[in-house]
């Protein structure tokens, strides 16, 4: 199988390489990733002006691209341009930082690779784990996780083709306590900002909210995450709202 690994913190993430060698020794792996972070992009995309991309001999994953560009143009330069072989899974992650809820499944760079792998009829899993200053990342452990998931994730493919899947932050020597599938939460982040006057006079305001002080709804990704446990969650393509509305009309 050929899998594109791609992210939103840039090819040389620490979170990006484990996953890469968490899989490359069953599958054929491409890296087409952003030269830096951008992280909370969500998915837009360069449609306008040149996106340059540089072939990268990196020390541990070979030859691999990096894209002056977003997460959504990485896929959409790899499965289009870059790459001879067609793709036929998009891995994006680990991301550093958990992506759950409806908020964060729209503002992630993350997510957003994988949804174009989606949208282009391919596979795709988004992949990041939840950080605490207080517990260090074992990313390669994350990683061979992640790689034991795979096949039972792509045992759905017929029914889902893109995945949401969230690690949580453990004490070294621990593992998660288990898997379990879980919706999106719907709750608003916590939006509290930091004002602080500029020298041209205008005001500068810094968000400031703690990632931790969430609502934890009892059976959303959210709760499954901050208890401990691998949260995954299947997502829908089609944003179409159930059409129980209308009729409308427009009177001259």
């Amino acid at each position: 199988m050929h899998v594109l690994i791609t992210n939103d913190d840039g090819y040389e993430s620490p979170g990006l390489v484990a996953l890469h060698d968490a899989v490359k020794d069953q599958h054929t792996v491409s890296v087409v990733a952003p030269s830096g972070e951008r992280s909370v992009c969500g998915h837009a995309a360069t449609l306008k002006g040149p996106i340059r991309v540089r072939a990268v001999d990196h020390p541990t994953m070979g030859l691999i691209f990096a894209v002056d560009g977003t997460p959504a143009d990485c896929v959409r330069l790899a499965i289009s341009t870059l790459l001879r072989e067609p793709v036929d899974l998009v891995l994006s992650g680990i991301n550093l930082g958990a992506n759950v809820s409806t908020i964060d499944v729209h503002s992630s760079g993350t997510v957003a690779a994988a949804r174009e792998g989606a949208f282009n009829g391919i596979p795709s899993i988004a992949v990041s784990h939840l950080h605490r200053k207080t517990h260090p990342m074992d990313w390669s452990l994350s990683a061979q996780i992640v790689a034991r998931l795979i096949p039972q994730l792509l045992g759905y493919r017929d029914r889902v083709r893109l995945w949401n899947v969230n690690l949580p932050a453990l004490p070294p020597g621990q593992r998660p306590s288990g898997v379990c599938i879980a919706p999106l939460s719907t709750d608003p982040i916590p939006l509290t900002y930091r004002v602080r006057d500029a020298d041209d006079g205008s005001r500068e305001y810094e968000y400031t909210g703690f990632f931790e002080g969430r609502v934890i709804r009892p059976g959303t990704d959210v709760a499954v995450v901050f208890g401990d446990q691998i949260c995954v969650t299947p997502l829908n393509l089609d944003a179409t709202a159930p059409l129980a509305v209308g009729p409308f009309t427009v009177t001259p």
